[in-house]
This record gives structure tokens, C-alpha cells and sequence, in this order.
């Protein structure tokens, strides 16, 4: 798979979870409002990444 493709399939995912009632945090309680999907190579980010569509959060 492409990096675009694991972002859509990611970004399907976060979907899902959300449509079952379940939101993404940072994990001290505040809602994440972006996420990109970076490639890596031998341990050192890229440039190439992908920005992931979030589903819009109800926490505040």
C-alpha cells in the first residue's frame, strides 16, 4: 500500500470508531484536531506525509 492509501484506510478507521461513539484524545482528556501520517525512513521522518480527514469531535 501507497501512504495515501494507508491514510484513507486509517482515516476509515477514526470513522468507524467515531460513528460507534468513540473520539481520538491526546491522552490528558483534549479532543485531536490533526493528524498526519508521516513516512520514515531509518528512523528519521520525511517530507512525504499525508494530512488525515478527523471526524469533527464533541468533546471540549
Amino acid at each position: 500500500m501507497t501512504l495515501e492509501e494507508h491514510a484513507r484506510a486509517i482515516e476509515a478507521a477514526i470513522q468507524a470508531a467515531a460513528d460507534d461513539g468513540y473520539e481520538l484524545d491526546n491522552g490528558s482528556g483534549s479532543p485531536i484536531y490533526r493528524m498526519d501520517l508521516n513516512e520514515v525512513c531509518d528512523g528519521d521522518t520525511t517530507e512525504s506525509y499525508v494530512e488525515l480527514s478527523l471526524p469533527v469531535t464533541t468533546a471540549f
